[in-house]
């Protein structure tokens, strides 16, 4: 493959993330003490950060290389909500799929660290909603299905907040039925027909085939079931520092790339399906999708939080192996 042929042709695909936009509170903090009160650390507050998360994720991943984004989903009428589309805007993402209502889902992150030492989640607070976006939410957001015409790839990003509810994905789908579906599904295999695309990780498939996955030939096994399950024209299941199985009639196992050492693993499904979406609308196969996705991940996992990759920094890995 040429790989820097492929990312060239990043630029100009239109990309559509429909989905569960969630916001990352990083709160860095440093050890200071032992309290009195209780056996627990006493953490001096440095400074808080919002990152886009979760679909949010997926569309920054996307428009950091290269790609034209329109970002379809809820986010609240709060400030994390305000900074997620602050993000979207300075990234030229097309925020017109955004419907602002309510609360935003946010998960909060306390990391402690020092500048000697790399920062270390010590606690996760999620704020979720109690049930998904109401019907007229949801209408909002598929009123912004025509400004998807003629997109090359949807991605369908569902962590099972709502976001991703039929009639929404429908209305972006007949919108653009050129394009190649790929969907990242956290509760439960695809429900949806005619996918090129699906994303699982092995918890995931454990989880929707009722047993683990626990070698190279239970992840051969599982992608081809999965495949069968679901549809897909191609499974791409990710293995964590195993590397990926990739399933498309015949299955070929990936290896990580990168150290295995990884700092980080929050988000790096998001930079998969996006990279690997991308990969295929701009003519790449499944396999080589993959591996695409496979250099793209070993990137972002040595990063601490959300994080998405740079084409320079995609090429870099690449030329390392």
């Amino acid at each position: 493959m040429e790989w820097t042929a492929l990312l060239e042709r990043f630029t100009g695909r239109k990309i559509v993330v429909v989905g569960d936009l969630v916001v990352d509170c990083v709160v860095e903090t440093r050890p200071a003490r032992l309290s009195r009160e209780a056996p627990v650390p006493v953490l001096h507050y440095e400074r808080r950060r919002f990152l886009p998360g979760c679909a949010a994720n997926t569309a920054m991943n996307l428009s950091a290389l290269g790609a034209d984004v329109l970002v379809a989903g809820v986010l609240g009428e709060d400030e994390a909500g305000a900074a997620a589309l602050d993000a979207f805007r300075d990234a030229r993402i097309d925020t017109s799929g955004v419907v602002r209502a309510g609360r935003s889902i946010v998960k909060v992150r306390i990391v402690c660290g020092e500048a000697s030492r790399t920062f270390q989640q010590v606690l996760r607070i999620d704020f979720e909603p109690m049930e998904p976006p109401s019907a007229d939410v949801r209408k909002a957001v598929q009123a912004a299905a025509s400004k998807a015409e003629g997109a090359d790839g949807l991605i369908v990003s569902d962590y099972g907040y709502g976001g991703a509810s039929a009639e929404v994905v429908q209305a972006f789908r007949a919108a653009s039925p050129a394009a190649l579906v790929s969907v990242d599904a956290r509760n439960g295999v695809c429900a949806l027909e005619g996918v090129d695309l699906f994303t699982p990780n092995e918890e995931e498939a454990a989880r929707a085939l009722g047993r683990p996955i626990r070698n190279d030939e239970d992840a051969r096994t599982a992608a081809r079931e999965l495949r069968a399950l679901t549809g897909a024209a191609a499974v791409l299941l990710t293995r964590g520092n195993r590397g990926m199985a990739v399933c498309d009639g015949d299955v070929t196992l990936l290896p990580i790339s990168g150290s295995r050492e990884i700092v980080d693993p929050t988000g790096a499904g998001d930079t998969v399906v996006a990279s690997a979406a991308l990969a295929r609308a701009a003519g790449a196969g499944p396999v080589d999708a993959a591996r695409l996705a496979g250099f793209a991940a070993g990137v972002v996992v040595m990063k601490a939080g959300v994080a998405s990759v740079s084409r320079a920094e995609l090429l870099e890995a690449i030329r390392r192996g």
